[in-house]
């Protein structure tokens, strides 16, 4: 007992009586520094869903305007860009799935949302990292290849109850699949992109010839934005969204409880983040000598 006495008295601080130190406030506590490293891993994560859609819906519009410059026919530019489609979402969620998740599309987040697979305080910050990219894809594109927004927009060719119902099945295999490649600990994880490039491919080939191949909301508003021409536009936003809702569900409704995957972005808050930058701007330490 003396011996650990004695190992604490030469553990404790050596200060002269004569100083004191006086607090105002509490000290700013060690989650200010875990603040700061969710912070960084916040803006990890809004870049690469940024960079990932960006890298996909340009992708896309650049095969479009290339084999239609190429006069291709019909069959070779959809099987073209069904194939380029594919590979970039494939390429993409190999390259940034283990930074942001690589969700790309807007439906798959606000389903995954639904589902309580992903955090409802990011989902609109992951959004509007969606819309960034494809409008930096846009505008990237009319430097690249001009003004040529009746090519790059999403059109469709049959009528509009068609097209909303193509847009929505597309919506619902891609979420069914999605769903399952990543919420199931049975599914294997990495044959994701694989899996999800695939059923891209498979619904621009389905639905392109009838809606257009949208299938993702930031494909359509992207460019719509870039040339301020929103001509349906609605229906390449309600139709994935609603169809991806239902698909997510049926797999959540398929998928038993005990194999629930985690999902990407529960090892960030945003709530915890603000709140301890905000802790430590108010707190304040003064020392003084008496």
């Amino acid at each position: 007992m003396e011996a650990q006495k004695s190992l604490q008295t030469h553990m404790e601080p050596l200060l002269p009586n004569s100083v004191q130190i006086h607090t105002t406030g509490q000290a700013a506590p060690p989650q200010v520094s875990s603040a700061r490293e969710e912070l960084i891993l916040l803006s990890r994560k809004f870049v690469g869903e940024a960079l990932a859609c960006f890298m996909v819906v340009f992708t896309i519009m650049a095969v479009k305007i290339n084999t239609s410059t190429l006069e291709s026919d019909g069959a070779a530019s959809l099987l073209a860009l069904s194939i380029s489609g594919g590979l970039a979402t494939m390429v993409t969620i190999f390259t940034l799935g283990h930074v942001s998740g690589s969700h790309i599309n807007p439906a798959v987040t606000v389903a995954y949302t639904l589902i309580k697979h992903f955090p409802l305080e990011l989902a609109p910050l992951y959004v509007c990292a969606q819309l960034l990219g494809s409008i930096i894809a846009s505008l990237l594109l009319e430097v690249v290849y001009g003004s040529q927004w009746q090519i790059a927009l999403v059109k469709r060719t049959g009528t509009v109850t068609q097209a909303i119902v193509a847009e929505g099945i597309s919506g619902f295999i891609l979420l069914f699949v999605c769903s399952s490649v990543a919420t199931d600990t049975r599914a294997i994880g990495q044959f994701a992109g694989l899996a999800i490039g695939a059923t891209i491919t498979l619904n621009i080939i389905i639905v392109g010839p009838i809606s257009g191949g949208g299938i993702n909301p930031a494909r359509a508003l992207g460019p719509a934005l870039a040339s301020w021409d929103f001509t349906d536009v609605w229906v390449y936003v309600a139709g994935p969204i609603v169809g991806g809702i239902l698909g997510a569900a049926m797999y959540w409704l398929l998928r038993p409880a005990e194999v629930k995957k985690q999902g990407t972005g529960k090892d960030v808050s945003i709530k915890h983040v603000i709140k301890a930058i905000s802790f430590r701007d108010s707190s304040t330490t003064s020392y003084s000598t008496l």
